[in-house]
């Protein structure tokens, strides 16, 4: 928010600076950014006169000046302006003064120079160079600013000339979300007369309108539209605008224009309650506040045509749409230079429904900025009155006409009991009753017997720790004595996914995977491309944009979509990610961590790189008892022959697949894409155990080889379970060490090659012990009829 420093001083005389203003702000309130320097901008410009004027010996469009910078002394300047006489009161820019230069539009610093080989001092310069192209529009492309017009004033600065002197502060509010009233100059001025401990003749307007008659409109939507009024009066003019009101609109960086323009602005910066006029000459009674019909289009006063849906508050007449609630108006029913007839317009909308209109249309005002806050209702007629006041010192012969308010359910007075003693000890003081009270007097409390009357304005001190709060900022924090909190310090208990979440990133870190963090968000589209769609996701009610409706119910879309992203400027990608998904079960809504991770990968088989990566990574988490084996599972973006399910302690806990080619191209990559998934918390619960420790043997390890062909349909594990059942004291462990197949010389059949190592506890191990062994497991094998290769 922007403030001037003038304004400030009218109401309170007292202040004694912009930046002591701005010290108390800081202090108590809301950060001030900066102070901006009206007389800062306008540094070493000033006004002279023209005394001599000849042509450039070197330039056909190039004149020499000759300017009185002082009493008779005369100093050159070389310009290119059309409109250049003798006698003329022109605008020179000394050297070290900043302008815009007018073939760049750059900010530049002047010094001496020479055109054309002629010495040229200073820059004779036109409006649109020193920032007073609104106040002094430039007549032609090619001429300067004439100021003949001012009396006595040649020889001074130009800030003193226009009295462009003053201080805007510019006061970081937006993070103050709970304080709507903070959005204007009534805050400011309240704010400083408060932390100063001074009286402030300062009230709203309020004026009686219940004496006029009802006008033809009606509010259709109350649950939305809280409250929304119109004055009509008659007798009016565009003039122009009176210097406060030009000061206030103009410290907010907008143009002024014209009274019946400017006045809107003035409420909106004063109050901080949005205003509008309409030209009543222009509208087809009756009006009605409704939702726009999905094929309503609004040619608004930027001379933009909106589609509008019926999620959109508008304000119509029985012909066209009036106004598209507060971003945006009509440009046929707004007011002119002829306008003699107005209707003024206040109203409170519903915080929700405006910002969905803002982000279909993406259009943002000042006034859109008060309204999310919730501004108060109660400040409508305050403004609409304001208006009117103003309007009633131009013009004595106006006339109200009629009036029409909609406020069904009006805004709830807050009231809370005085309690000096849970102040006091929430704070740590010992503030007496009479000192309590007087600041919150200050603060326009009104306190009847022990109860606190809160103001309009400040809706948000429904506690007493609220109260509490505002005695501690009035008073200055820093006086509120330091003590140590008296608390119990115990051992922090770190939640074991984040020891998972660490281990996770530096194995895979290490593999050359990426760390990726996304948004939880997907949308329908993203999903469409996996075969899928959002019916059975969470969706978000107020979603930050169309590309993030739904929270994710998995890690691989927005892998998917990064791979997309980013295929392009590399060849081969390894991503991981390790976060929540959200899905919904019965009424609830779930989350829970997952792992996962992505390769691009260019040759054929990738799936025993995959397990072998796997693998190594659970054993870093001590997981053991794993193993994977074919997944008969129907994923709709997976390729349905190149899926395995990963088996822990006898328990699925998920797959890994290879996305199908056709999911693939829709993500614009041409490679074969492999993916693992994996239930982080399932693996959580089995990871990190406590290896009990056992006595090594003494004896020396034996191991022998087995090759056995069997049908391409048995699994492995099968293999191995029989041959550990011949013997599970002597067999230590069995590897799977090689596939082989041949559809020629084993049709229909493959070869697997296991090493299985053999130790006693008790002896070495014979050659007898070993030749039975491996009789009796050939046995076992063909039982089962597979046979040794």
């Amino acid at each position: 928010m922007k403030v001037s420093y003038k304004i400030l001083k009218k109401y309170l005389p007292y202040i004694e600076s912009a930046e002591s203003v701005s010290k108390d702000l800081i202090m108590h309130t809301a950060e001030v950014e900066e102070i901006l320097s009206e007389k800062k901008s306008f540094e070493n410009i000033v006004i002279w006169i023209i005394k001599e004027i000849s042509k450039h010996p070197d330039a056909d469009n190039l004149s020499v000046c000759q300017v009185d910078i002082w009493e008779s002394e005369l100093s050159q300047i070389v310009c290119w302006w059309d409109n250049l006489a003798i006698w003329q009161k022109v605008v020179v820019a000394k050297p070290w003064s900043k302008v815009l230069w007018h073939w760049e539009w750059e900010l530049i610093e002047l010094k001496k120079t020479s055109l054309r080989w002629v010495e040229s001092n200073w820059m004779i310069c036109a409006s649109e160079e020193i920032w007073l192209k609104e106040q002094f529009p430039q007549k032609g492309p090619k001429n300067i600013l004439d100021l003949s017009f001012l009396n006595d004033d040649a020889w001074t600065l130009l800030s003193k000339a226009l009295n462009k002197d003053d201080e805007v502060l510019v006061i970081d509010n937006k993070a103050i979300n709970h304080r709507p009233d903070m959005f204007s100059y009534m805050w400011v001025l309240r704010e400083i007369s408060t932390i100063n401990k001074k009286n402030i003749d300062l009230n709203y307007e309020n004026i009686d309108f219940s004496n006029l008659k009802t006008l033809d409109v009606e509010n259709k939507i109350p649950s939305k539209v809280k409250r929304y009024s119109l004055l009509s009066v008659s007798n009016v003019e565009n003039i122009t605008s009176n210097q406060d009101i030009k000061t206030i609109i103009e410290s907010a960086w907008h143009s002024v224009k014209w009274l019946l323009i400017d006045l809107s602005n003035y409420s909106l910066y004063f109050y901080g309650q949005p205003a509008h006029i309409f030209d009543r000459d222009k509208i087809n009674w009756k009006i009605e506040v409704r939702f726009a019909k999905t094929w309503e289009i609004l040619e608004a006063l930027d001379d933009k045509t909106y589609n509008l849906t019926s999620n959109d508050i508008v304000i119509a007449d029985q012909e066209k749409i009036l106004a598209l609630w507060w971003i945006i108006w009509w440009k046929s029913s707004a007011v002119s230079k002829d306008t003699k007839n107005i209707l003024i317009e206040t109203a409170h909308f519903d915080q929700a429904i405006l910002r969905i209109t803002w982000k279909n249309l993406w259009l943002r005002t000042d006034a859109l900025n008060v309204f999310e806050k919730d501004i108060m209702p109660e400040t409508c007629h305050y403004a609409t009155s304001l208006i009117l006041k103003e309007l009633q010192n131009n013009f004595k012969n106006l006339t109200l006409d009629w009036y029409f308010d909609s406020y069904p359910i009006k805004q709830k007075k807050v009231t809370q009991k005085l309690d000096i003693d849970f102040y006091n000890d929430l704070l740590w003081t010992s503030y007496k009753k009479e000192e309590i009270t007087d600041i919150l007097k200050n603060l326009w409390i009104n306190i009847v017997w022990d109860t606190l009357e809160i103001p309009f304005w400040r809706k948000e001190l429904t506690t007493k720790a609220d109260i509490a709060e505002e005695i501690a900022r009035i008073t200055w924090y820093d006086k509120i004595i330091q003590t140590i909190p008296r608390i119990n310090l115990w051992a922090i208990i770190q939640n074991p996914i984040y020891n998972l979440k660490n281990d996770s990133k530096t194995f895979f870190s290490h593999k050359w995977f990426f760390d990726v963090f996304n948004y939880s968000f997907v949308n329908n589209d993203l999903m469409q491309k996996l075969n899928q769609d959002t019916s059975n996701l969470v969706d978000l009610k107020n979603s930050l944009s169309l590309d993030a409706t739904h929270l994710r119910w998995s890690l691989i879309p927005n892998l998917m979509k990064w791979l997309q992203d980013n295929i392009k400027n590399l060849s081969s990608i390894k991503l991981f990610e390790i976060e929540k998904v959200f899905y919904k079960k019965e009424n609830n809504i779930v989350e829970k961590y997952m792992l996962s991770w992505v390769m691009v990968a260019k040759k054929d088989i990738v799936y025993y790189d995959l397990q072998n990566i796997l693998s190594d990574f659970f054993k870093t988490i001590f997981v053991d008892n794993f193993y994977f084996e074919k997944c008969d599972k129907n994923i709709e973006f997976a390729h349905n022959w190149r899926v395995a399910k990963i088996i822990l302690r006898w328990k699925e806990i998920w797959i890994i697949w290879e996305i199908h080619p056709s999911v693939a191209k829709r993500f614009d990559i041409e490679d074969r894409v492999w993916f693992f998934e994996i239930d982080a918390e399932k693996l959580l619960s089995w990871a990190y155990n406590k290896t009990k420790a056992k006595d090594l043997s003494i004896y020396q390890e034996n191991n022998f080889d087995l090759s056995i062909v069997v049908d391409k349909s048995v699994n492995w594990r099968d293999i191995y379970q029989t041959i550990l059942q011949t013997d599970k004291k002597l067999i230590q462990d069995i590897e799977l060490f090689d596939i082989y197949e041949n559809n020629e010389k084993l049709p229909w059949k493959r070869s697997l090659s296991f090493k299985i190592f053999i130790q006693s506890t008790e002896s070495t191990i014979k050659d007898d012990v070993k030749t039975n062994l491996i009789q009796e497991i050939i046995k076992r094998v063909e039982k089962k009829w597979w046979s040794l290769r």
